[in-house]
């Protein structure tokens, strides 16, 4: 962003010393100062709102940010505690890292991938007793490392233990590609 100030509008010599100074001089020289001023504080209240937090949150929505060497870093990790059946929404803005434990059937939806770029995230599933089928929508295209997969249907009867799965759309959820990461942990 270029600033708006313009230090040379202020005559740094006037008045001068030991003469008859016009008082216009002064106003003009007083009306730049405040209007470098006005700019000076425009300038910093857009800093300050639009910066970098290292203290908070920050929110970058549809900024890219490109070239960037990451290092540390972790993901949110959003749990969606004991299901006991019934439904799922699996929403991208929870993170990119999902988690919950299954004790009957269940059906996944998806909500908020994002638009013009590609999202991931991964869900990590305990199945206990009583789960035997997992549903997800039709847009799921299923890798063939899914397990307890038939290729075809929009169910999964992955078996009991803990099982990883990610899910990855370019086109805002409309097809979503789903593998499994490993097979069975215990």
């Amino acid at each position: 962003m270029a600033s708006n100030i313009v230090p040379g509008n202020v005559d740094a010599t006037y008045p001068k010393a030991g003469q008859d100074n016009s008082s216009q001089g002064l106003r003009d020289n007083f009306n730049s100062i405040k209007n470098n001023f006005t700019e000076a504080k425009s300038e910093i209240e857009a800093m300050q709102t639009n910066k970098a937090n290292l203290n908070s949150a920050n929110n970058f929505n549809g900024v890219t940010i490109q070239n960037a060497v990451m290092q540390d870093n972790g993901e949110v990790v959003y749990s969606h505690g004991t299901v006991g059946g019934g439904a799922i929404a699996l929403n991208f803005e929870n993170g990119h890292y999902q988690t919950a434990t299954i004790t009957a059937d269940t059906t996944f939806s998806f909500l908020n991938f994002p638009s013009g770029s590609c999202g991931r995230f991964t869900l990590d599933l305990t199945v206990n007793a009583g789960a035997t089928t997992l549903t997800f929508p039709s847009a799921i295209m299923k890798a063939t490392n899914v397990h307890g997969s038939d290729g075809t249907s929009d169910q999964v009867a992955p078996g009991i233990g803990r099982v990883l799965y990610e899910f990855i759309s370019a086109d805002s959820g409309v097809t979503v590609l789903m593998h499994q990461l490993g097979r069975q942990y215990a």
